[in-house]
């Protein structure tokens, strides 16, 4: 009962109440008028067929395109009120134009203190050596033009949340100039308590340290007084997107990255998040599996960047990088392998799906094998045929999604999208111990990818998200190690398992067409 007086008085049951009042006031407005004035039918009607045609002929992912139609066309009132407040995957034009301000000025100092043609020299040096490689990390560049490639780096795969974290309190302990911190979510318990221990002794003695969290991400996790908390303790603190109770397209574009940098030397990424379920010190959805990577080196400015750039735009200032982004003074380290940090996320900030494009890249120039983590698997008509068709011509194709659901409805469309994929020679695996939240992928004993990208539509298109690509490292075959581990601790799947009951496919029906609003 406590539980529920605290969800009823909650920062997110009252935002969400006061903006489906909003919504439902604007569509009564709307019916009043379409029922009182044949004007105002009229008028309804023609922008109906506006905007069916509009539908039609935007450049966007025929299955969203399918999905919104279906929605005006049925509820041709609310539908199309719908339609206008959050069909939008993009951000307003000043908020693209801030970003770009902002980015030009990292790519600027970038280059300033790293030399104009760092970045060109790395490439060229991976061109040489595999130019099929390079032709991957072009693309990468292309989609996200502040990335860089960088060789000068080692990194360390973990494959649990207990041993990043363990790693993680080790490195800040022993920060010397900044520490940033950038998490979906962060929650009060024994892990964010560890951390927030260090910081608060670190902001102390005179060491920058800051902190952005998503708010609608941390909403229940985080009183809102927390802030407040951090900020008394030297610490600068950021809500991203701080949620208002207002009809606002900005709601659907969340901060979903998880970013830790020390000193400009280190940093840390995955799918883990400031939380106990994480490090498997609460029990959720039995054994918690996840992932991440330590990165130390010149790599770690790619993701400085991408830090910065997001701070700064929900801060709406341009700031001054140069003291950041300067060249370490250490000696020269690598692991004969090259990193390219980058993010992903909404357009025109981001123009095309970077994400998405990556690990079609990946899928389709596999030769030998591709193994995936993922806790959702909610694919378009791209990332099936793409997965399809390198099983079909030989490639050993490998999936492992969680056997016990996060969320029920969520886990009924992962596993609706196993029938098609299973046929084709995808082998997929479910970890029966638990949840797995780890996001990563590996192929060919090359490739490698670690981050925050699930495979659903809300990552791929709407999600401010970050990865780090990796080819030739040691890492690679250390995470094709985890995999196959995982594997075996995963029941595999067969199609005549994955067939779905009359309801559960009834249910998938309907929920399959409205899967890319999710």
């Amino acid at each position: 009962m406590r539980k529920l007086w605290r969800f009823l008085f909650s920062r997110y049951f009252i935002s969400a109440a006061v903006i489906l009042l909003e919504l439902l006031g604007m569509a009564f407005l709307i019916s009043y008028a379409y029922d009182y004035s044949i004007y105002a039918f009229a008028v309804m009607v023609v922008l109906d067929v506006l905007l069916v045609i509009s539908l039609i002929n935007r450049e966007a992912n025929p299955e969203y395109k399918v999905s919104w139609l279906v929605v005006v066309l049925l509820v041709p009132i609310f539908g199309g009120l719908l339609y206008f407040i959050f069909y939008s995957t993009r951000v307003s034009r000043s908020d693209a134009k801030l970003m770009r301000k902002i980015q030009n000025g990292l790519d600027f100092d970038e280059r300033t203190e790293m030399g104009d043609d760092a970045t060109d020299t790395v490439f060229s040096l991976l061109k040489a050596e595999d130019p099929s490689a390079a032709g991957k990390a072009f693309a990468i560049m292309n989609d996200d033009g502040s990335a860089a490639i960088f060789n000068q780096s080692v990194s360390e795969v973990f494959d649990s949340g207990e041993e990043m974290y363990k790693a993680m309190t080790a490195d800040l302990k022993e920060a010397k100039k900044y520490i940033f911190l950038e998490y979906f979510i962060i929650a009060e318990g024994v892990m964010w308590g560890g951390i927030h221990e260090i910081l608060r002794e670190k902001a102390a003695a005179g060491i920058e340290v800051r902190i952005m969290y998503d708010d609608f991400g941390s909403m229940n996790t985080l009183p809102i007084k927390h802030i407040r908390v951090l900020e008394g303790e030297g610490i600068k603190c950021r809500r991203f997107g701080a949620i208002t109770p207002r009809v606002s397209t900005t709601h659907n574009n969340r901060d979903h990255r998880k970013i830790m940098i020390i000193d400009g030397e280190i940093a840390y990424t995955g799918g883990i998040n400031i939380a106990d379920e994480y490090i498997n010190q609460k029990k959720r959805f039995g054994h918690w599996k996840d992932g991440g990577v330590r990165i130390f080196g010149d790599a770690v400015y790619g993701f400085l960047k991408l830090f910065l750039g997001l701070w700064d735009f929900d801060c709406k200032v341009v700031g001054s990088y140069g003291k950041y982004l300067e060249k370490q003074e250490r000696n020269a380290i690598s692991d004969g392998g090259y990193y390219i940090p980058f993010g992903s996320g909404p357009a025109p900030i981001y123009p095309r799906p970077v994400g998405k494009n990556v690990l079609l890249n990946l899928i389709n120039q596999s030769e030998k094998y591709i193994y995936m983590t993922t806790p959702y698997l909610i694919i378009d008509y791209d990332l099936t045929e793409s997965l399809s068709n390198a099983a079909m011509r030989g490639v050993d194709v490998r999936i492992i999604t969680p056997a016990t659901a996060d969320k029920r409805l969520i886990k009924l469309m992962t596993k609706s999208a196993y029938p098609a994929l299973l046929k084709s020679g995808v082998r997929i695996y479910e970890y029966t111990p638990g949840f797995i939240h780890e996001k990563s992928v590996c192929s060919d004993d090359k490739y490698a990818l670690v981050g925050t990208i699930n495979l659903d539509f809300r990552s791929l298109a709407h999600h401010y998200e970050n990865a780090v690509w990796m080819y030739g490292t040691p890492s690679v075959l250390n995470l094709k190690d985890n995999f196959l581990a995982t594997a075996a601790a995963s029941e595999e799947q067969s199609e005549p398992g994955a067939r779905l009951t009359l309801a559960e496919r009834i249910v998938r029906s309907l929920m399959r067409i409205f899967a890319p609003l999710l």
